[in-house]
C-alpha cells in the first residue's frame, strides 16, 4: 500500500471515530479511545488502515479483525479490542477470575491468527511485511498488550 493510500485511510478512520462518540457500547468506547491516543499507546505505528476487516473476504462468519495500524514502512501492529466484565456481578471471586481469563485467552488466540492472517494478505496483495505485532487490548489495562511478534 503506497503512502498516500494509508495517509488516506488514516484521515478517514480517524476523522470517523472523533465523529462518532454517541455509541454506548463499551467495546466501542475503548477501541475509540485507541485510535484517538494511539500516537501515545502505540507510537511505533502513526497510521491506523483497518477497522473490523473482514479475515477472509466476503465471509463475516469466519471473523473480524478489529484494527490495523502501520508505520508506512512495512510493519503492522494488529489490535484485537475486547471489553472485559471486571464486576461480574453475580459470580464469585474465583468464577469471575477463571471467566476473564478464559476471555483473555480467547482474545489473545484470535490477536495472533488474525494479525498471521493479516500479513499472509498483505504479501498476496503484492504489498511488503517487514514485521508484524499483534496486540490486544482490554480494559484491565492502559495499554495495548503485545502477545506475538515477527520479523520477515
Amino acid at each position: 500500500m503506497d503512502k498516500s493510500k494509508i495517509e488516506h485511510r488514516n484521515y478517514v478512520l480517524r476523522e470517523y471515530f472523533k465523529g462518532r462518540d454517541w455509541d454506548g457500547n463499551n467495546e466501542y468506547a475503548l477501541k475509540r479511545q485507541l485510535v484517538l491516543r494511539s500516537h501515545q499507546l502505540l507510537p511505533n505505528y502513526p497510521y491506523v488502515i483497518e477497522d473490523e476487516w473482514e479475515v477472509e473476504a466476503g465471509r463475516t462468519d469466519k471473523g473480524r479483525g478489529d484494527l490495523v495500524f502501520t508505520n508506512g514502512a512495512g510493519y503492522f501492529g494488529v489490535v484485537e479490542v475486547k471489553w472485559i466484565d471486571l464486576e461480574g456481578d453475580g459470580r464469585t471471586g474465583s468464577t469471575k477470575r477463571t471467566s476473564n481469563r478464559k476471555k483473555r485467552r480467547v482474545v489473545e488466540f484470535q490477536a495472533i491468527a488474525y494479525a498471521n492472517l493479516y500479513a499472509e494478505l498483505t504479501l498476496i496483495a503484492g504489498d511488503t511485511v517487514n514485521g508484524l505485532e499483534a496486540f490486544i487490548f482490554t480494559n484491565e489495562y492502559a495499554q495495548p498488550q503485545l502477545v506475538h511478534k515477527v520479523e520477515f
